[in-house]
């Protein structure tokens, strides 16, 4: 054991979190003088001591052995440089989150801490965000045995989130392979106008939604994005007509209410908008969608500001 090393290390972790020697010994059961001859080199601490003096600096055991260790600013730094060397280890990183955060409600926290702070949750997101491909493509590769409503939805879902991060090449490649395999299935001419519409691609988004509703003229969620399609297009009366035959088809497709209610809004109809919200409105207490009203509620008070 590097006795030198290893009390310079405990005397780097304690100038660190700026504490004295007394604090550490009473946290650990020992004496002022024990860790002061520990910093001097004169003894080691005692074997069993070592799991609890790392776990009290945040650091390994490895660590405490390490020559020319790297020292951090404070606590919080060291967590996040620890995080960030596995950022599937969520307990690490609740531990760094919780000291910054209590540097920032004591107003301690510097510009540094504070860009740290930000590449913490950076690092966290990217993780969430793996993960979260992860299950999109597991839940769509176990939804292909039955291909009910929920693949479909999730297959949308996995759109959307590919979009955000401007992976738009890639979903259309995707769909446009998906149609090509399974041409006869209109959830798959949706899925492509989707991935087109999320593009900022309405030419082809409309050019596709019209070709699968040349061979599917009654699928209702084929009629909604052809609608929410043509309004993009500036096409209202088509939009209107999409809309309303989908509706008509599918009563439980209020989606086509949500982007009428939305058209009207926009071209100033306040009154009729304010009807198709009451619908809305009524489609979801029938339903005891309640917490969907809150929104729907919203809405209509700001509405009769204007009408």
């Amino acid at each position: 054991m590097n006795i030198i090393t290893v009390g310079q290390n405990i005397r780097k972790l304690r100038d660190e979190r700026n504490i004295t020697q007394q604090q550490i010994a009473d946290s650990l059961g020992v004496t002022f003088q024990a860790v002061s001859k520990w910093e001097c080199g004169t003894t080691v601490p005692d074997i069993t001591l070592l799991p609890e003096i790392a776990a009290y600096f945040s650091v390994t055991i490895d660590e405490l052995f390490k020559p020319g260790m790297t020292t951090y600013r404070n606590k919080a730094e060291r967590l996040m440089s620890k995080y960030e060397s596995d950022i599937h280890h969520s307990e690490t990183f609740e531990l760094a989150n919780k000291e910054y955060t209590k540097l920032i409600s004591e107003n301690s926290a510097t510009a540094t801490d504070l860009g740290s702070y930000a590449y913490l949750n950076d690092l966290r997101s990217q993780y969430y965000l793996k993960l979260a491909e992860a299950y999109y493509l597991q839940a769509i590769e176990d939804g292909k045995k039955h291909k009910d409503l929920s693949y479909y939805k999730n297959q949308r879902q996995y759109i959307l989130f590919l979009s955000r991060l401007s992976r738009h090449d890639e979903n259309i490649n995707r769909h446009v392979s998906l149609l090509e395999h399974e041409p006869n299935n209109p959830m798959n001419y949706s899925s492509l106008v989707a991935a087109y519409k999320c593009a900022g691609d309405n030419e082809n988004a409309i050019k596709t939604a019209e070709k699968g509703l040349s061979i599917f003229p009654n699928d209702a969620i084929l009629l909604v994005y052809a609608g929410d399609t043509y309004k993009h297009l500036n096409e209202f009366d088509k939009a209107l007509e999409c809309w309303n035959k989908a509706f008509e088809i599918d009563p439980e497709m209020i989606d086509t209410r949500y982007s009428l209610a939305f058209y009207l809004m926009e071209v100033s109809q306040y009154i009729n908008a304010k009807e198709v919200f009451i619908q809305i409105k009524e489609w979801n207490n029938q339903r005891g969608f309640y917490i969907e009203n809150r929104w729907v509620n919203a809405e209509l008070n700001k509405l009769e500001e204007k009408v």
